[in-house]
């Protein structure tokens, strides 16, 4: 049964909480994304999520916090791709995984949505792992291309949303 959504606080993501987000990132990674990738790719993709890398998404995105009686559950930012006209992107969305199919995503990536570089956007793009485009596409992101290709680098693939 969901939560109630209305009762989910969204923070700006501090640098002090950088650990507790990336501990709810990493057991995403190992509890839910890792039966959709082989092993040698995950240990590839989960090597990229280090404090460091992080505190640079808190630091230069809209990066934010989602708290349900006074724990994180969820973070996911904005960025803006400067080389494009009025175009942002969603980077680092995870929810807990004690909190899969309750509603916290959907809250999430509609706040997300509501940032002003989301509303000053008339795209918005997400990468996807093959754990969670099924998920976006439920909330309106397309396929870049279908069938969907997974990159390599990061085992992502390109999803997006006209806004008018």
């Amino acid at each position: 049964m969901p939560i109630e959504t209305k009762k989910i606080v969204f923070k700006r993501a501090s640098l002090c909480n950088t650990g507790y987000i990336l501990r709810i990132i990493l057991r995403c990674m190992n509890e839910v994304n890792y039966k959709d990738y082989a092993e040698e790719h995950f240990t590839r993709y989960i090597s990229n999520f280090t404090e460091d890398w992080l505190a640079s998404i808190i630091n230069d995105r809209h990066y934010y916090e989602a708290w349900h009686n006074g724990v994180i559950i969820a973070a996911g930012g904005v960025g803006r791709d400067l080389s494009q006209i009025r175009q942002s992107f969603l980077s680092a969305v995870f929810v807990s995984p004690d909190f899969h199919g309750l509603g916290v995503g959907r809250a999430l990536v509609e706040y997300l949505e509501s940032d002003e570089w989301c509303l000053d956007s008339g795209l918005i793009e997400v990468p996807s792992s093959k754990s969670s485009h099924g998920f976006y596409h439920k909330l309106g992101y397309e396929y870049r291309t279908f069938p969907p290709v997974f990159n390599d680098d990061d085992g992502s693939t390109i999803m997006y949303k006209y806004r008018t």
